[in-house]
């Protein structure tokens, strides 16, 4: 293991020498009210493995893995707020605490750390200090608490550069300006090579679906935590640091403190092969179905109790796929990459909007374009589950109604990792949307109209698909509703975002862009929506001009822009590129370059050649 003092398939071992005696001073806490009752909360087993001696564990010694540490000072970050103290805002001050020399010391500390697997005894004696405040209240505003408030912050600072480039892979880092191999850290690599034993389980038929940890860490693919339990808290990975704002958020470069897999349950998906560099990143973005028809949305019998004009609707797929078949739909997006080839190639991904094929079909359509298209890394998809099940079948065995992102990754002409992200919330078509779609035959404006879909056990994918980068996908209502899934996005900053939407045209001063808007701004994600050309078409008027904006682009620091598919174009080529920009944390701690941003390169309407397929209703 490179050295590390792990032994195989065991937990950590207590590194440090330093006594772990108990000391009278941290016996008595206020519950989770206090310092210590928050560390205690957190780390409801104790900071170590029980010693050989049998000695029961306890909080007398740091964490000796750094996402524990992290997990417990940032839980007290939180719930006190210390990070918006003036102290630490104030570098204008002549007593300002945060300064280069604050900067050289927790960045050295963190790297000792990281290099070494084994907490520096600066960092002991930093924790020892911290216990000495264990019965502080985490209410307490005096300026007598900004002495255990410093303290804190300084081992949330160090535990986050112990784990720079933890969850990438650590063969090859990006700098600002140019490729280079550095040393990459002992943690990076029991991290890199823990993540593959999980997914070495996780591809074992004889595991559980839900199979967690890999041979080190318990609670892969959830959170880096050995003694974190997930119901509590979960870390994971960090991309992007917010510029603006002054929250936890804007306090870390590598990690990032998510809630309770109860409340919405993470899973970052590492790459351990692939890209090795920056290349430019081809989309293919193909706004099917083109054309839907009134009955492809179906009213559901009853109504709400207690609410007369609440009813619930559902989609039928059926009703815009016609009569194509798997292996024909296949076929007919690799004829579009076919005809976006004369422009460039390859295409990395192909994109379809919200809702767009039934799961089951969508499964089969992967496993063809793995096979056939050589290049492609990712396809992903809105899908349906519709919880349809044979007469015959007992209700408790007909899956749930779901509205879900099916994402599915490519490697050597297989589908490698498939991933469904169900929809968080559920879609309220209200009368002035009905109208505006023109639906009115099919619906009753005068009720309100709930999505028939299941919103529970809540997952939020991240997905590693280039050197330092990560994409999130989030379906329709999930953009503009910030609890549960906002809360990662905004805490780990993916550095792509796409949207997938089934809604009218996407322009600058719809609700798409605004909310686009938001996440550009912070965390700072370049954002991608994507919805239907059907759905576009419906929201015009018989007679008036057609919108044809299918898509919309925002990037950091640029202006949201509308995407239009031009007229006859079965598709939108878009090429993002991307560059090393340099990130501050509050307390002045640079990433060197080492984020990577995306940016609109170019984008091509693409038309097939030859005949459409007989089973697509395409409206030029």
């Amino acid at each position: 293991m490179r050295g590390a003092v792990f032994f195989a398939g065991g937990p950590l071992k207590c590194f440090s020498e330093i006594d772990c005696q108990p000391r009278e001073h941290i016996m008595a806490s206020q519950g989770e009210s206090s310092v210590l009752g928050i560390i205690k909360s957190v780390l409801p087993d104790g900071t170590r493995q029980p010693n050989d001696s049998g000695q029961p564990n306890d909080w007398n010694g740091v964490c000796e893995w750094p996402p524990d540490l992290f997990a417990a000072v940032a839980t007290i970050t939180e719930r006190s707020g210390l990070y918006s103290e003036f102290s630490f805002m104030a570098y204008w001050e002549h007593d300002f605490p945060l300064d280069a020399s604050w900067i050289k010391e927790t960045r050295n500390l963190g790297q000792q750390w990281a290099k070494s697997v084994s907490p520096p005894e600066k960092v002991e004696k930093i924790w020892t200090e911290l216990l000495q405040y264990g019965d502080a209240r985490i209410d307490d505003t005096t300026p007598k608490s900004l002495t255990w408030k410093t303290i804190v912050f300084k081992l949330l600072t160090i535990a986050d550069e112990a784990c720079a480039g933890i969850g990438f892979s650590p063969a090859e880092r990006v700098s600002a300006r140019k490729r280079s191999t550095k040393t990459a850290t002992e943690i990076q690599y029991l991290v890199a090579d823990d993540y593959i034993a999980w997914e070495r389980k996780r591809r074992d038929p004889r595991q559980p679906p839900s199979v967690m940890g890999g041979d080190l860490l318990p609670y892969l693919p959830h959170s880096l935590c050995m003694r974190v339990p997930p119901a509590i808290a979960c870390v994971q990975p960090k991309t992007s640091t917010p510029a603006v704002g002054c929250t936890l958020r804007s306090m870390t470069h590598h990690v990032a403190l998510l809630p309770s897999i109860a409340n919405v349950s993470t899973r970052w998906q590492f790459a351990n092969e692939g890209h090795h560099d920056l290349e430019p990143f081809n989309l293919l973005i193909v706004p099917f179905p083109f054309a839907i028809a009134g009955n492809s949305f179906k009213k559901v019998d009853g109504k709400l109790p207690g609410a007369s004009n609440k009813r619930a609707f559902t989609l039928n797929p059926g009703a815009w796929m016609g009569s194509a078949t798997e292996e024909k739909f296949a076929q007919f997006l690799l004829d579009l990459v076919k005809a976006a080839q004369p422009e460039l190639e390859p295409v990395h991904a192909i994109v379809l909007p919200e809702t767009a094929l039934p799961i089951d079909f969508a499964n089969k359509v992967a496993g063809f374009l793995a096979q056939k298209q050589k290049g492609l890394d990712l396809f992903i998809t809105g899908v349906v589950v519709d919880g349809d099940a044979p007469d015959d079948q007992p209700d408790h065995k007909k899956p749930p109604p779901r509205n879900s992102a099916a994402i599915y990754r490519f490697k050597d002409g297989e589908v490698i990792n498939r991933s469904f992200q169900s929809k968080h919330h559920r879609w309220l078509l209200d009368g002035d949307q009905i109208r505006r779609y023109q639906l009115g035959h099919v619906l009753d404006p005068n009720c309100k109209w709930w999505e028939k879909i299941d919103v529970s056990y809540r997952h939020c994918y991240i997905t590693l698909f280039r050197p330092r980068a990560a994409l999130s996908v989030l379906v329709c209502e999930d953009l503009a509703r910030y609890d549960p899934v906002l809360t990662v996005m905004n805490a780990i900053g993916p550095n792509l975002v796409i949207a997938l939407l089934m809604d009218g045209p996407q322009l600058e001063q719809r609700w798409p862009a605004r909310y686009a808007t938001v996440l550009a701004d912070d965390p700072g994600s370049a954002v991608l929506t994507v919805t239907s050309l059907g759905m576009v078409l419906r929201s015009a008027m018989p007679g008036e001009a057609e919108s044809r904006e299918i898509a919309l682009w925002k990037e950091p620091n640029g202006k949201a822009r509308a995407l239009k598919l031009p007229k006859g174009d079965h598709a939108l080529l878009l090429t993002l590129t991307s560059r090393m920009v340099e990130q501050f944390t509050l307390d002045g701690r640079g990433d060197g370059g080492a984020t990577v941003q995306f940016e609109l390169g170019a984008a091509h309407g693409v038309r097939m050649k030859g005949d459409l397929p007989p089973w697509l209703e395409f409206k030029g």
